[in-house]
């Protein structure tokens, strides 16, 4: 399964009432079977980081789209080191 990182923003997502209601409960970060939203960070300058871990790119993408993201980037994911332990993605 693909991971990737995605940053960009969305209107109104700097307010913590409105990042909640787009980000709680398991429907809005459970895409799809094969399409989990992992992480969402608000950064201080507005913009907005995402992981996802999903079959294919475009669920991803498809997602993004759903929510007004107006995206910078989106990336594929390498490694990661979380916590100590670390793996290859892919």
């Amino acid at each position: 399964m693909g991971r990737w990182i995605a940053i960009g923003r969305a209107p109104g997502w700097g307010d913590l009432g409105t990042f909640s209601a787009n980000m709680k409960g398991p429907t809005k970060f459970r895409v799809a079977p094969t399409t989990t939203i992992t992480t969402v960070f608000a950064l201080e300058d507005g913009r907005l980081i995402a992981e996802c871990h999903a079959v294919k790119r475009e669920a991803f993408e498809a997602w993004l789209r759903d929510q007004g993201w107006q995206v910078e980037s989106v990336t594929p994911i390498k490694h990661v080191a979380k916590t100590g332990d670390i793996w290859k993605v892919g």
